[in-house]
């Protein structure tokens, strides 16, 4: 079937900027990163993944479908490992990746306490606001955002940056759980956040808004990658020719 004309110009405002072929997402697949700065990237992402669920269920408390509210009712669960996925045992995604993180170095005490801390970067804040914003507006445009702009892009981009952790960085394939994961959860999740806008974004003006709160997502999603490669790559290398 033929996609529709809406559709169409929700991808390619994903399309546009998407965070698989960011600068950081290019330097962790060439090698460049180590478990140092992958634990440096687990204690922001933390930050933001953490709260996914609670911004589905924001969405949930005010969704007026009864299907969508058992979609995203299966979402939170999923996230916050109240349900297995594929047989697999219960566990919160989001411990996941403090075990990844402790795996690279980074202890769990640091990476809960990184906000607490003041060692969150403006970057993460950002994209953390600006998801909280977005969970309180109307379940289409909400989705939007939420489920089109940021969810939908994790299959992508965990499959370009998963395979160089085992074959570059040395990890094994129950230490990368995380990732594996959502390569595969996240096909199903954005998937069905496309049919849900696209059924009930019925009006010409609302799918306009749906188009540019996907662009405003990616946005989002790459100026917090911004934050990661200034600070841990860029200003590095920059201190490092200042000094010589």
């Amino acid at each position: 079937m033929a996609k529709s004309a809406f559709r169409l110009a929700l991808e390619d405002a994903i399309e546009q900027r998407h965070s698989a072929v960011h600068p950081w997402s290019e330097a962790w697949t060439s090698g460049k990163l180590d478990r140092r700065l992958l634990g440096e990237w687990v204690k922001q992402h933390y930050h933001y993944v953490s709260h996914f669920a609670e911004w589905v269920a924001a969405v949930y408390a005010t969704c007026p479908y009864q299907d969508v509210q058992h979609f995203l009712l299966e979402n939170v669960t999923e996230e916050e490992g109240l349900v297995g996925m594929g047989g697999a045992a219960p566990v919160r995604h989001s411990d996941l990746l403090l075990e990844f993180g402790e795996i690279c170095g980074m202890s769990k005490d640091k990476v809960l306490n990184a906000q607490l801390n003041g060692e969150l970067l403006p970057e993460t804040l950002g994209l953390q606001s600006w998801c909280t914003v977005q969970s309180r507006k109307p379940f289409v445009e909400a989705l939007s955002g939420l489920l089109i702009g940021l969810e939908s892009q994790v299959p992508r981009i965990y499959s370009k940056t998963t395979p160089p952790l085992l074959e570059k960085y040395g990890f094994s394939e129950d230490e990368v759980t995380f990732f594996s994961i959502h390569i595969v959860a996240d096909v199903e999740h954005g998937e069905k956040g496309f049919e849900i806008v696209e059924k009930h974004a019925t009006t010409d003006e609302l799918r306009t808004t749906c188009v540019r709160i996907v662009k405003e997502a990616t946005m989002m999603r790459r100026l917090y990658l911004d934050g990661m490669y200034r600070k841990f790559l860029a200003q590095p290398q920059a201190d490092k020719k200042l000094a010589a």
